[in-house]
């Protein structure tokens, strides 16, 4: 199949977490077109389990304006592995540590706007790490058990989209972790 070519880009915003361009492109029938894109980098997230319980967060998200309940998820650092990102926010958030890990899936959230891939994990934790939230993270921890989790998740409760996709590929693996 061909592909689109790229003939120019040019950046139209910048800012700490993304980039904002604009490619010019010519596509297989020799129509040329702008297409626009938002360049953010990838991240990792982990679904912890401690005992029968997820350990969730409830994140203040300033675009809705609402407390959302999450996994503990961020971007990933220059130089580091997915599976050390999500650690490394695991006890940023949380105060835990991750002990064990199966990776879930990986997958690119908006591809028809940007190339950014999410790494999401299955983890057991435990207690002893030190939580160091960046400057205006607005978060609560929230243990909940297992089942209640998978009631709020059909009662359509949880509505981050990350956190929905690591539900519903943790809930086949969660044998290989508790």
């Amino acid at each position: 199949m061909p592909r689109w070519k790229k003939k120019s880009s040019r950046m139209i915003a910048e800012s700490t977490f993304f980039t904002l361009k604009e490619d010019e492109v010519e596509l297989p029938d020799g129509t040329e077109k702008n297409y626009t894109m938002l360049d953010i980098p990838d991240f990792a997230g982990v679904l912890p389990v401690i005992e029968d319980k997820f350990i969730l967060i409830k994140n203040y998200r300033y675009p809705v304006d609402e407390m959302v309940l999450e996994i503990p998820a961020g971007l990933i650092e220059e130089g580091e592995e997915p599976l050390e990102a999500a650690s490394r926010e695991l006890e940023e958030e949380t105060g835990y540590r991750l002990i064990e890990s199966e990776k879930l899936v990986d997958y690119h959230p908006t591809a028809s706007l940007n190339t950014q891939k999410a790494y999401l994990y299955l983890g057991k934790v435990e207690r002893g790490g030190e939580i160091k939230r960046d400057p205006g993270e607005d978060m609560k921890l929230e243990m909940i058990p297992i089942d209640d989790v998978y009631r709020m998740l059909r009662n359509k409760e949880i509505k981050h989209p990350h956190t929905i996709i690591a539900l519903h590929y943790g809930k086949d693996n969660l044998s290989k972790i508790i």
